[in-house]
């Protein structure tokens, strides 16, 4: 079977398995047992945070997405860990509550080091894989969380974020989202600002993957013919 089928082969046993339909050919099974399988976004550690959710769970009543248990039965290699400040609720302190959900993500690792383990790397998922730990990651959802500071974005990618949104459904500063886009009382920006500019060149230089998930098609675009590496949606469909 070539990459391509492969890959195909994959993605549909993986929305077999996310429907609930978990009966699929021993062919399929062992194409989806042989690959490392990376989800890109996980809302879990507002859970990890706010209801002291320990990632270990063996509650049958838990109905979360995800556990260590229900990773391992998936064959489930790696999972990017979003961090999702909601704007609302943390006016004034964006990076100090993007520094404690990071931190839950790093608490949750420490106590399953036997399951679970931070990753920086391909080099780091795929040893993760070779250990049958979970490699776990972290992607910042909304540009809200740096402050407009491009200081931040560098600390938040020294402590292992590996992809940004550059908005959520909030416009911030430097960044319209399709969220707000047709609200009259945001003050948009017709996609991205010089900033904003910057700071998908700035992610580009450090190896931090620019997601274009919860943008206004303007600043889709501009990060089009502003980026220098490829982007990612890693959640969202293109209009909602």
């Amino acid at each position: 079977m070539n990459l391509n089928r492969s890959l195909l082969a994959l993605l549909f046993i993986s929305s077999l398995v996310a429907s609930g339909q978990t009966t699929i050919t021993p062919g399929a099974k062992a194409i989806h047992d042989s690959a490392i399988v990376i989800d890109t976004h996980a809302d879990t550690p507002q859970r990890f945070l706010d209801e002291n959710y320990d990632i270990g769970s063996t509650d049958p009543n838990d109905h979360g997405h995800i556990s260590l248990d229900k990773a391992r039965a998936g064959n489930l290699g790696a999972e990017f860990f979003s961090i999702w400040v909601e704007p609302t609720t943390n006016q004034g302190h964006f990076a100090q509550h993007t520094l404690d959900l990071i931190d839950s993500v790093y608490e949750q690792a420490a106590r399953h080091p036997d399951r679970m383990m931070m990753a920086y790397s391909v080099a780091d998922i795929e040893r993760a894989h070779k250990d049958k730990k979970l490699a776990a990651l972290m992607g910042i959802e909304g540009g809200h969380s740096i402050e407009n500071d491009i200081h931040l974005l560098r600390d938040f990618y020294r402590l292992g974020v590996r992809y940004m949104t550059l908005s959520w459904s909030n416009t911030n500063e430097w960044a319209d989202s399709s969220g707000d886009i047709d609200d009259p009382k945001v003050q948009h920006h017709n996609g991205l600002t010089d900033f904003g500019k910057q700071v998908v060149l700035e992610m580009n230089r450090l190896g931090m993957m620019v997601d274009v998930s919860h943008v206004s098609d303007k600043t889709f675009w501009d990060t089009i013919v502003v980026t220098k590496a490829p982007i990612i949606a890693s959640h969202s469909s293109a209009r909602a």
